[in-house]
């Protein structure tokens, strides 16, 4: 197989998709369910899809650029998961086959191959959840395209003011899918300091073309009166260091066994019989810089699931593909190409199917809610919004982290102003409210106290 992938030959490529679709086929077949960061897109992709906008009439703090994109796959594909899953499955092979692309016309092998593509779809299938259509999969594509860029920089044949200002502007747009993406632009910062000489003004110009969406963003906002909500809602929330632990540190751990194996592997051999040029001797060490900061971005991320982890899999493509172009006896190279991918693939499929007790993901995915008393449209005051599962969101408050606050002070004016006009552009016809946080506002807003009765920890439209 891995002399397959070794021909300098783009149409190696359909080999590449023939194997994601062997070992990925099963799982769109038989889906395991769904996650809470699906349910999260689902439920932002149909508010935005129905017109409210991120921030002002959404309560969240999820990326703008992938709030957009759900409200399109919603308006599209509905709440169909199938259609995400391929989607993602595309969007993978792409990534794959773009990798090797760029690998190969950077010369950062001793060889023109597309054996980073194939260990970027192998590496791609450790885990189920990575083949799911998230924010973090597509700012991926856009790291990838920040990523050939810095390639460019490094060479000294290309070195214009157009590539640098690229580079900035791709981790930029990627961090609008995801926030915590933004770490790259220090390490892309570092990766040029060390290895060009470079004037003050280009290192300018580099974070100039990383804040020109930023820029852009805060302008629409401005001008519609909504920059408030979007930096309170929005950066405000994701420039705090906290995650939400969806799988055990010791899951993560496990899943990752094989590839970190083969990369603490690959590292030593390296380091100790690998010959370089100067030029490819300053790939590697910028993409270990590059590494680096992706496992800075991983701590620094939202959400702590080993979907998180997709941004380590370009420079474990690349670690890994230099190791089995040292080994000389193609043989031996081979055997443990096929370790690999029978390992990764054994795991992630006995892992789905819960025959490891050692990887539990249990809190990743939705549990079946229970039913509702009139339920259509439906408003959770509290961390638990699994019911979102089966019934749409009613109100503009979704994330519970920034509204719980709004609903724990309704002796504030704006509280009350902002609970009415979120609640009064999408009326729920239940709310949970099983701290009864809800009562106080009914006090402050006649309208609402004639609209809704509680029943027991349920507050229901009242019938005419």
């Amino acid at each position: 197989m891995l002399q397959y992938f070794r021909i300098n030959d783009p149409y190696r490529l359909l080999g590449v998709l023939v194997i994601m679709l062997l070992i990925g086929l099963p799982l769109l077949i038989d889906s395991p369910g769904m996650t809470y960061p699906e349910l999260k897109n689902l439920v932002v992709g149909e508010k935005v899809h129905n017109g409210s906008a991120l921030y002002t009439e959404l309560v969240d703090s999820g990326g703008p650029l992938a709030g957009w994109f759900n409200g399109l796959l919603d308006m599209v594909f509905g709440r169909s998961l199938l259609a995400r899953h391929i989607l993602a499955f595309i969007v993978i092979f792409f990534q794959a086959s773009y990798l090797g692309i760029v690998f190969a016309n950077k010369k950062a092998f001793s060889e023109n191959t597309y054996i980073p593509s194939l260990l970027f779809a192998i590496f791609s299938f450790f885990s189920f959840d990575t083949l799911s259509l998230t924010p973090e999969l597509l700012g991926s594509g856009f790291l990838l395209l920040a990523l050939s860029n810095l390639f460019t920089e490094i060479e000294f044949r290309a070195q214009r003011n157009e590539t640098i200002f690229n580079l900035g502007l791709y981790i930029g747009l990627a961090s609008l899918f995801s926030f915590s993406y933004s770490v790259y632009l220090i390490g892309a910062l570092i990766v040029l300091i060390i290895f060009t000489r470079h004037t003050s003004r280009k290192y300018v110009l580099l974070v100039v073309g990383f804040f020109i969406p930023h820029f852009f963003l805060m302008t629409v906002y401005y001008l519609k009166e909504g920059l408030s909500e979007l930096w309170q809602y929005y950066y405000l929330p994701n420039l705090g260091f906290h995650a939400t632990n969806y799988v055990s540190s010791g899951s993560l751990w496990f899943l990752s066994a094989v590839p970190l194996f083969f990369l603490v592997v690959s590292l030593v051999m390296l380091n100790r019989d690998a010959r370089f040029t100067k030029y490819q001797s300053q790939l590697v060490q910028s993409m270990f810089l590059w590494m680096i900061f992706s496992i800075l971005q991983v701590f620094y991320s939202k959400d702590w699931r080993p979907q998180s982890f997709i941004t380590l899999i370009p420079s474990l493509s690349f670690f890994i593909a230099q190791f089995l172009l040292l080994i000389r006896r193609r043989k031996f190279a081979e055997i443990n190409t096929w370790v690999m991918l029978v390992s990764v693939v054994s795991i992630c499929y006995l892992a789905r199917y819960d025959n490891i007790g050692s990887v539990n993901y249990t809190r990743l995915f939705v549990p079946d809610p229970p039913a509702l008393p009139q339920a259509t449209r439906v408003l959770v005051l509290d961390d638990d919004w699994s019911v979102y599962k089966q019934h749409p969101l009613g109100s503009a408050f979704f994330n519970w982290t920034l509204s719980k606050d709004i609903f724990a002070h309704a002796e504030y004016y704006d509280n009350v102003i902002q609970v009415y006009e979120g609640i009064k552009s999408d009326p729920p016809s239940v709310i949970r409210d099983k701290n009864n946080l809800f009562g106080p506002f009914l006090e402050r807003i006649p309208e609402f106290k004639k609209m809704y009765v509680r029943k027991g920890e349920y507050y229901t439209t009242v019938s005419n």
